[in-house]
């Protein structure tokens, strides 16, 4: 997965990379690997960049999304089409021990929506840390057994399951389990 929209977040704001070294503390070195897609970065790398700039990491991980051309037209009974006109694709990436399938990101009103497929491996957690970002989502176990934590709470998900967190919500999705957990990720 290439991450050039960092670069071009990053001098549409007028940053250098020092400058955001200094806000994210990673050197200006391995933020320009990440921009040039030599390095690539962890979700935690990912969460400070994003931070840095003001964004949401859903945003940072998806390519170019495709524009919603004239076809997303309101129909008879109240549902919608959305035809990815720049047929972009996007690829898989991995980070740590978690494995994250963008299936795509589609601009939805003024917002962003990005469905994935996550997989976690045996004893190993989504980010290896609480985590919030600015959207909301919507996990669903296919396979496995996840544990959520949230502040102060812990919540067994098995399959089938599904948690709704809001955005802003701090939580770790974690797999302690033997076996390979498999989620349908929703963010919006």
């Amino acid at each position: 997965m290439e991450f050039r929209k960092i670069k071009d977040l990053r001098k549409s704001k007028k940053i250098t990379l020092t400058e955001l070294g200094d806000k994210t503390g990673y050197s200006a070195s391995f933020l320009s690997q990440i921009e040039r897609g030599v390095n690539r970065p962890s979700l935690e790398a990912l969460r400070k960049i994003a931070e840095a700039l003001d964004v949401s990491v859903a945003s940072l991980m998806a390519n170019e999304a495709p524009t919603v051309n004239q076809s997303m037209e309101k129909m008879k009974y109240e549902y919608r089409i959305i035809r990815n006109s720049s047929e972009t694709l996007y690829s898989p990436w991995q980070s740590n021990s978690t494995y994250y399938d963008t299936l795509f990101n589609l601009p939805v009103h003024t917002e962003n929506m990005v469905i994935s497929k996550i997989y976690i491996d045996a004893h190993s957690s989504s980010s290896g840390q609480m985590i919030s970002h600015n959207l909301s989502e919507i996990n669903h176990v296919i396979k496995g057994k996840a544990t959520i934590f949230l502040e102060g709470e812990q919540h067994q998900l098995n399959v089938g399951d599904t948690i709704f967190l809001g955005a802003f919500t701090k939580h770790n999705i974690m797999n302690e389990t033997e076996d390979e957990l498999l989620l349908f990720t929703l963010q919006f």
